[in-house]
């Protein structure tokens, strides 16, 4: 019997990906594990399928952890990204493969670190399988795969939410983790070298296609730019980048707030006492009811990959449209988020992943199947390709 759990299993993505790996995976046994057990347990029921079942886990007792690992083929780590390295840490001491759904670039760079002690037991590790990063890391790798030699990538996502709510800041995602994107410096790789570059820089307006039209598009942290420079150093990429256009109105008013420093996670003194601003707005944002009302948002997922081939300038793109799955009354963002990790554990069940170690999705994600298996979810990938056939001889002019 083989089991697979997921921690944070009755979160807002951990729902996904369960319900994702109950209906499609071969997965004999799922675990729904979170801090919160009568969620899981409501999230059991609510699906029905007999492979289910709700388990209290406590991330930061080590004893609850491995106890809900022991028996497990496979953990998929749906917390919080800072959870990621001691979560990888029990899955060593259980013998179980690990997947997460990112380390926006540092937590990575630790990450990486563990791999030689998965692969001595051979075990995988595949760091960052969401949407961004995840679906985007293995879109270049078949737009590389493509070419002879690699300049460039650039990784654009835009989003438009169309529902309208009273909330006064309904975060499309984890709040944190949003705040993270606009407060950390990204990172990008130019000219073959990582540079840190100040918060919500680098914007530009990007052209998606309808619904979501023009969007401005920031520089901000992720891991795609740590590992695709390594990943296709030897087809000579120089530069790496990703940027994020959320919906404009969150946009600017997650501005406003940053800029006044309630993205800050240092306490601040005040005449009442010292406080957290992120966690104070946090607070007031779950003071508000979130929306019941039917998802109908739309997202694009874009990578430019540019280069050569047969020694001609060539640009590969690959590009994802995302709408709401009404079906499941699912928003866009959580659709392509939580279905890529249910696509990958299941491959890596079957023996379609066989790389050992600790691994970026580039490098071990078969990109057909994974296409094939995301059409299936209602994901549909295009890929154009722009190359130029012949260069232009000019002459020089005569000098007579």
């Amino acid at each position: 019997m083989k089991t697979i759990v997921v921690l944070g299993g009755a979160g807002a993505m951990g729902q996904v990906i369960v319900r994702d790996l109950a209906e499609f995976s071969e997965y004999d046994r799922i675990v729904i594990a979170d801090f919160n057990k009568e969620k899981a347990e409501e999230l059991k029921n609510q699906l029905g399928s007999k492979k289910l079942e709700a388990a209290f886990c406590n991330l930061k007792e080590p004893k609850s952890l491995n106890e809900v690992l022991k028996e497990a083929f496979m953990v998929i780590n749906s917390t919080p990204y800072y959870f990621n390295v001691d979560v990888m840490k029990a899955a060593l001491d259980c013998s179980c493969h690990y997947m997460d759904l990112g380390g926006l670039f540092h937590v990575t760079k630790e990450q990486l670190e563990l791999s030689d002690q998965f692969r001595s037991k051979g075990l995988t590790a595949i760091l960052g399988m969401g949407a961004a990063p995840g679906m985007t890391n293995i879109m270049a790798a078949a737009g590389a795969g493509d070419l002879d030699e690699v300049h460039s990538i650039d990784i654009y996502v835009g989003c438009v939410d169309f529902v309208t709510v009273d909330h006064p800041l309904q975060p499309p995602y984890a709040i944190d983790t949003i705040l993270d994107e606009y407060t950390k410096e990204p990172m990008v790789f130019e000219a073959g070298e990582y540079r840190a570059k100040p918060p919500m820089s680098g914007e530009r307006i990007v052209q998606f296609p309808q619904p979501v039209g023009a969007c401005r598009a920031i520089l901000t942290l992720h891991s795609e730019v740590l590992t695709l420079p390594k990943t296709y150093e030897h087809k000579g990429v120089k530069d790496v980048t990703f940027r994020l256009g959320l919906p404009p109105e969150f946009h600017e008013k997650l501005k406003l707030l940053v800029d006044l420093g309630f993205g800050g996670s240092e306490k601040v003194k005040t005449g009442e006492g010292e406080f957290t601003p992120r966690k104070i707005l946090g607070h007031l944002i779950n003071q508000f009811p979130q929306s019941d009302l039917p998802p109908d948002d739309c997202e694009v997922v874009r990578v430019e990959v540019k280069g050569k081939r047969n020694g001609q300038p060539t640009t590969v793109t690959l590009e994802t449209t995302v709408m709401a799955h009404k079906e499941w009354n699912l928003s866009c963002g959580a659709l392509d988020t939580g279905v890529p990790p249910s696509i990958v554990a299941n491959m890596l069940l079957t023996g379609e992943i066989m790389e050992r170690g600790a691994v970026p999705p580039e490098v071990c994600v078969p990109h057909p199947s994974f296409f094939n298996e995301l059409a299936k979810r209602t994901i549909i990938m295009h890929k154009t390709v722009d190359e130029v056939l012949v260069t232009a001889r000019v002459e020089e002019p005569s000098l007579r």
